[in-house]
């Protein structure tokens, strides 16, 4: 997994920060984020947008019984 640098990101309920992810976690926020960022880490510039954790929409309308030629149970839980 790739390490990143988000910068200007919109934390909700809060201010704008930089957030530094190593291993698909979050390691450092704010100033902390940027100084301990490797040369050449993949960087998102955030600026204007909201950082919020995974979201999961749970409502789905999976085509089993009766429809498994367009998805089953197993399809539609992997997408």
């Amino acid at each position: 997994m790739s390490d990143l640098l988000i910068t200007g990101a919109a934390l909700l309920g809060g201010s704008t920060t930089d957030v530094l992810v190593r291993d698909g976690a979050v390691a450092a926020l704010g100033s902390d984020a940027s100084s301990e960022a490797p040369q050449g880490i993949t960087r998102i510039d955030a600026d204007g947008l909201a950082l919020l954790p995974g979201l999961v929409d749970l409502h789905t309308h999976l085509r089993e019984p009766g429809r498994e030629d367009a998805e089953t149970v197993r399809t539609g839980s992997a997408a």
